[in-house]
């Protein structure tokens, strides 16, 4: 059949035919329906789920968070859930947890309090990395993982009922393994090793064990792991030098906070290179558990 053909297709796509015409329209309407149902999916395939990457000293209560922000996303109406029994972990545990609908995030900050969709939204899923705490996994199993690309903020837990212990080593422990965090999200965002410059990653230090004693208040931990960090930043600092480093060789990417003479801050951070430093106290067990929780859980929020 050639194009004089009265029976050809072409001539019956030309000529007005309404089976021509009716498939036509069908096809009209259904091609853009289905080009966008397969690249939307294939955009939700491709997304990465939001994480969270969970630092701190052991004994500090990170894995009894995790179990806890478990059992609330398995069970949501339970008033006082309890975590369970935890021990020292070795290894890195990747946990999938949902956020709860009440908790506003942060891309909705502009949105009006009487918009439908918000009142109808579903749970957030997002992950938590948790990792060991002893000094000779923190490398390999904690700080090597800040170079995921799906991560969205840091939570780095410390035990506040010991801060103010007469063994200050607890406390300066906590404060080099914050260090090397802050140093590690610094070259992160510089460009400074293995990953490209990136956005700046906004960390989180839940002071746990608020319902203790002998806890010290948020602020008063501020203070205490800010200097802290100053005599580690400085003895690094000395460390660099002592093994002839050029001063003027990347020393700003290589010193928390810049080369600069100004004593560290966490302000000062956040002024040089964008990172923001949040501390929220709470406790994961004892009476202000659940109040504690979601105040950690307003700030995952605030970063989605």
């Amino acid at each position: 059949m050639g194009w004089s053909s009265p029976d050809g297709w072409l001539t019956r796509l030309f000529s007005g035919d309404p089976l021509a015409i009716a498939i036509a329209f069908i096809v009209t309407l259904t091609l853009p329906a289905l080009l966008h149902y397969y690249f939307y999916t294939q955009s939700a395939r491709s997304q990465l789920t939001p994480t969270f990457l969970l630092l701190g000293a052991s004994g500090a209560g990170k894995t009894s968070l995790v179990s806890l922000l478990q059992k609330q996303s398995s069970h949501p109406d339970e008033n006082e859930p309890q975590p369970a029994q935890t021990r020292t972990s070795q290894i890195i545990n990747r946990v999938s947890l949902y956020l709860p609908p009440t908790i506003s995030l942060g891309s909705n900050k502009y949105r009006s309090d009487n918009d439908v969709s918000l009142k109808d939204r579903e749970p957030l899923p997002y992950t938590i990395i948790d990792t060991p705490g002893h000094g000779k996994l923190r490398l390999e199993s904690g700080l090597s993982q800040i170079s995921n690309p799906a991560l969205r903020g840091v939570i780095f837990v410390v035990d506040s009922s010991v801060m103010d212990s007469s063994d200050s080593s607890v406390s300066r422990d906590a404060a080099a393994y914050l260090h090397d965090t802050l140093l590690a999200l610094q070259r992160r965002t510089t460009g400074k090793g293995s990953v490209k410059g990136k956005p700046p990653i906004p960390v989180l230090i839940a002071a746990n064990k608020q319902d203790l004693f002998t806890s010290l208040p948020a602020g008063a931990i501020s203070q205490r792991l800010q200097t802290e960090i100053e005599r580690v930043r400085v003895s690094r600092a000395k460390g660099l030098s002592a093994v002839g480093q050029d001063a003027d060789t990347n020393e700003e990417d290589d010193v928390l906070g810049g080369g600069g003479e100004e004593k560290f801050t966490f302000k000062l951070l956040e002024e040089e290179y964008g990172i923001k430093v949040d501390i929220i106290g709470g406790a994961v067990k004892g009476e202000e558990a659940g109040k504690g929780v979601t105040r950690w859980e307003e700030w995952i929020g605030g970063c989605l």
